[in-house]
């Protein structure tokens, strides 16, 4: 049996159409095209070449352009005397080298000098300055020892004033006991004599 009824299709197995293709690139944005007008070339170059050579015309105003330095083209072998000629060239190069290196030897044992001459003016600046700190330190002990030898004569002699003053004050003590030892026998005695004068008026 034969079915008339029209059977559906999903939209993705549908073939591409000529209006789905102008969807899509509405949706994804049409790329600019490449062409351009000959003449419009050949205006950006000439542009372009005109640029460059007013930059190198303007460099080379400015001496910014590096000369070119010519090979040296030797000596020719239809030259007279062309081997004593190289020998005489040779001499000089190795004057001129072995005065070089005379130079360079020169320069190193004076650098050297000069390093051992600035290491014993340190060395003797080193010396100098801890004879300096030993006598500052010997001075400032001299003076503690002065400054406690100056203490101490003090302390005695405040020693020997107290004991002077201890000696007077036991002196004047002994002198007031005997004066006191005396007025007590005085009066023992005018006691006595009261006794003797009372004893005779009785009898």
């Amino acid at each position: 049996l034969e079915c008339s009824a029209p059977v559906a299709v999903w939209p993705e197995l549908q073939p591409a159409t000529s209006w789905h293709l102008r969807d899509m690139a509405k949706l994804l944005g049409k790329s600019k095209s490449g062409r351009q007008k000959t003449t419009l070339k050949y205006n950006v170059a000439k542009r372009v070449r005109e640029h460059r050579r007013r930059v190198r015309k303007e460099a080379k105003k400015a001496g910014g352009a590096k000369k070119r330095t010519k090979k040296d083209p030797g000596i020719p072998n239809s030259w007279p005397f062309k081997a004593q000629l190289l020998e005489s060239i040779e001499k000089q190069k190795k004057q001129k080298e072995d005065e070089l290196a005379k130079k360079r030897k020169e320069q190193r044992d004076k650098a050297k000098e000069d390093q051992k001459q600035q290491a014993l003016e340190r060395a003797r600046e080193i010396e100098d300055r801890e004879t300096l700190r030993k006598e500052k330190r010997a001075k400032a002990l001299a003076e503690r020892e002065k400054e406690a030898n100056k203490a101490g004569k003090k302390g005695d002699g405040e020693m020997e004033d107290d004991d002077e003053d201890d000696d007077d004050s036991g002196e004047e003590g002994e002198e007031e006991e005997d004066e006191d030892m005396e007025g007590d026998e005085e009066e023992e005695g005018e006691e006595s004599e009261e006794e003797k004068a009372e004893d005779k008026a009785e009898a």
